[in-house]
């Protein structure tokens, strides 16, 4: 092996790793806080490592400035984070649905510790999050995201990296999909509390000495959790559902990206 195939290949294999690193650092499950950031370095590494034959067959390190080698490593670990942030938004929603049915069932002020991002965290959003993620592990949603992340290599060359207006407005339409299919998870038991504060609206008319408030509470209670278990064996689709866009989008911003 010559110097300049040995320099070329080292190279790759750094700017590999930036754009390996920008991925684990915001991803589901690779990107929770509890792993350590050793662990998420060796993956990178690793990663790079494993596709760097690939790179060194396909690509060649472009000669470049010192400068504008800082640049493009701003810009492989701003491609990674963004590819991995289209998938993260997974995690988002799950969390505001689950807000959103902890705050109409009277759970938003019980609170419990998120390992995942150590915060405070409902106890209804936790318990969504928790399910999303096993269910994302199962259906192997981190080996799809990664065979995504690949490809990228090849759709977008190391060095090949256009930024312009339309990726960064395609990012944050996608990220509307956070208020938008959270709702829709948490529609059902919102639909169900509606009715039945509806209905004790009546009886509260219509029996004055009865207490409400007391009885109303339990029932909520009764009602969200009994709804929460009509939707959570649809919750397996749903993911699926989300995973999917998510992988449209990635590609849609690689080809943009190109």
């Amino acid at each position: 092996m010559t110097e300049a195939a040995f320099l070329n290949g080292a190279g790759l294999f750094l700017i590999g790793l930036v754009r390996f690193s920008g991925f684990f650092i915001n991803t589901p499950v690779f990107a929770e806080s509890f792993i350590p950031m050793r662990v998420k370095a060796g993956l990178a590494a690793l990663c790079a490592l494993i596709i760097l034959p690939h790179l060194i067959a396909t690509q060649s390190l472009p000669q470049l400035s010192i400068f504008e080698y800082g640049i493009m490593v701003v810009k492989e670990l701003a491609l990674g984070f963004s590819l991995g942030f289209m998938v993260i938004i997974i995690s988002g929603i799950l969390r505001l649905a689950g807000g959103i049915v902890g705050m109409q069932i009277g759970f938003s002020f019980v609170q419990v510790a998120d390992p995942g991002s150590n915060q405070g965290l409902g106890i209804v959003s936790e318990f969504f999050q928790l399910t999303g993620t096993l269910i994302f592990l199962m259906i192997g949603g981190h080996l799809i995201i990664l065979e995504a992340f690949f490809k990228s290599f090849d759709m977008v060359p190391l060095a090949g990296l256009v930024i312009n207006g339309g990726i960064v407005e395609e990012i944050m339409l996608y990220s509307r999909m956070i208020f938008v299919c959270g709702l829709q998870i948490a529609m059902p038991v919102i639909a169900v509390i509606l009715v039945g504060d509806v209905a004790l609206g009546i009886i509260a008319r219509t029996v004055p000495k009865m207490n409400i408030f007391q009885m109303g509470f339990s029932l909520k209670i009764l009602g969200g959790l009994g709804v929460m278990m009509i939707i959570i064996p649809y919750l397996r689709d749903f993911i699926i559902l989300l995973l999917n866009q998510s992988l449209e989008k990635i590609y849609l911003l690689l080809d943009r990206m190109a």
